[in-house]
């Protein structure tokens, strides 16, 4: 018997890691908590793209579901997110397998991932870069209360912010989504301003935003490259931006921005927010 053939790879399931820290873990709290965080009252519409926080589900689940309810849910989401655990990959993504929140497990798009990986020769299949990572992980649960019940998703870590490797991965991801036969939504997973006194957070927040809601991803390299603003997130956002403007966006509109203070955290010391649609 030729024990190398017939052989059945185990799907990667990708374990969720902040369960039970930025979002609750058991299913039905956590159902109750995102119902009571989006609004059914608000007709969404199609969008290109998004972006979106990652802090926890108190500090900033208010802007994800204000953001999300304006927007579309399609069966098919590319999602995008910096390292935060660190990783030797500067570029990963999960091509098979799926994302796992105590809500159920998100199928990974197998073909769109192979197609982003035949048209990008850095993006390297990587599971390990996804284990320990949250920015990600926290949005899903959101994907899942508002979108179908076949939610697929592309996840993506960026570890590099190589200007030239941004632009490339953005134009392979209009290239990409102009293939397919139904909607995919762009998912940029981003924070703001970090660990500086509210006051002065909200000042470099504005310019940040208003870079992004003009698509201009060299101005927004520029604001996130000066002073001490500590942006998590300005790659993701920056590919999204080159894919949108390809995919015929024109801007990108704000939706909710808050801070870390807002929701009680260190007026000294705090993380800003902001939810944006782009179209």
């Amino acid at each position: 018997m030729d024990h190398g053939q017939n052989v059945m790879m185990t799907p990667v399931i990708r374990r969720p890691v902040v369960a039970g820290y930025y979002y609750p873990a058991d299913a039905e709290v956590l159902t109750r908590a995102l119902e009571a965080l989006t609004t059914a009252t608000i007709t969404p519409r199609p969008a290109h793209a998004v972006m979106l926080p990652h802090g926890s589900l108190n500090q900033c689940g208010a802007i994800v579901g204000s953001t999300l309810s304006h927007v579309v849910v399609p069966r098919r989401c590319i999602v995008l997110g910096p390292s935060h655990a660190g990783t030797a990959m500067r570029w990963s993504v999960l091509e098979a397998g799926a994302y796992r929140t105590p809500l159920g497990d998100v199928p990974i798009d197998a073909a769109c991932a192979e197609s982003l990986r035949a048209r990008c020769p850095f993006l390297e299949p990587d599971a390990w870069a996804h284990r320990g990572e949250h920015a990600i992980e926290v949005l899903l649960p959101f994907l899942q209360v508002l979108g179908p019940h076949d939610l697929s998703v592309v996840p993506i870590i960026l570890g590099s912010a190589e200007p030239d490797e941004l632009r490339q991965l953005g134009v392979v991801l209009a290239q990409v989504i102009r293939m397919q036969e139904e909607p995919v939504l762009l998912i940029a997973s981003s924070d703001l301003s970090h660990h500086e006194p509210r006051a002065r957070v909200a000042q470099q927040d504005r310019r940040v935003i208003e870079a992004i809601c003009a698509l201009d991803e060299e101005r927004l390299a520029r604001e996130a490259s000066q002073g001490a603003l500590r942006m998590c997130g300005d790659g993701a956002v920056a590919c999204v931006l080159t894919a949108a403007r390809a995919l015929g966006a024109s801007r990108g509109t704000l939706i909710r921005y808050g801070t870390s203070a807002d929701a009680g955290g260190d007026p000294d010391s705090t993380i800003g927010y902001a939810g944006i649609i782009i179209n």
